[in-house]
């Protein structure tokens, strides 16, 4: 019986880890300054975009912390974009990052409450797991 409540609860355990994203800008060369941006989210979001200076640096990213090095020094305008079906509404910030050399410049952002569908979903399922494992505990 054990058994057969692990195939319940190992899926909710895997499914779903965050992870943090590094990545770099461009390769380092000598003689000139770099420093590093640092995307920090309030919370995991799935399917995260990011633009820096119209380049491409995360598509599609489960995460809650993006580190990008190797950013030449001076103004670079950062979009990021994130939608989920969870998220109550969609994220799309732009700012404007001034990396300093030799030091780490952080962007916050914002992750919208989860929808009230998100909500609906996990109680469904919650409830139809916890019913399915009673049954099969009293059987």
């Amino acid at each position: 019986m054990k058994k057969l409540l692990w195939l319940f609860i190992l899926p909710l355990l895997i499914i779903g880890c965050a992870k943090d994203y590094y990545t770099s800008y461009q390769s380092a060369s000598e003689g000139k300054e770099y420093g590093t941006l640092i995307v920090k989210f309030s919370n995991p979001i799935k399917n995260v975009n990011i633009t820096v200076d119209g380049n491409l640096i995360a598509e599609d990213k489960f995460t809650e912390r993006v580190e990008v090095a190797n950013m030449p020094v001076g103004k670079h305008k950062v979009k990021v974009i994130a939608s989920s079906w969870e998220l109550k509404d969609d994220v799309n910030n732009v700012e404007e990052m001034n990396i300093q050399p030799n030091s780490k410049q952080t962007m916050l952002v914002e992750v919208p409450p989860k929808s009230t569908g998100y909500w609906i979903y996990q109680t469904a399922i919650y409830t139809v797991t916890f019913i399915t494992s009673y049954y099969l505990y009293e059987w």
